[in-house]
Parts: C-alpha cells; sequence; structure tokens
C-alpha cells in the first residue's frame, strides 16, 4: 500500500517535470495563445501532475 503511494508520487513528479519542461520550451506568444504566462507554469504543471 505505502509502496503504491510513494511510486504514485514519484509518477506525478515525473509529469510535474515533464510538463515544466514542455511549457519552458514555448515562446511568449505560444504561451500566450493557449492563455498562459511564464510565471504560471510552474503552477499548471502541478495541477497537471497532482490534479489539484
Amino acid at each position: 500500500m505505502i509502496l503504491t503511494k510513494i511510486f504514485a508520487y514519484l509518477r506525478a513528479l515525473r509529469i510535474q517535470y515533464q510538463t515544466q519542461n514542455a511549457l519552458s520550451k514555448l515562446d511568449h506568444r505560444e504561451l500566450a495563445d493557449i492563455g498562459l504566462n511564464r510565471d504560471q507554469i510552474d503552477d499548471v504543471a502541478h495541477r497537471v501532475a497532482f490534479g489539484h
């Protein structure tokens, strides 16, 4: 049970990291096209990964 939670958490961290990397590669115009700015990348990546 605890191992399942640990692996789920690690999986979510990986998703967060991948999302941050993908969004960071976009330029300002591309981010604006999807309704984001650079200051929101960390928050969006966290919500994608952890669903909050």
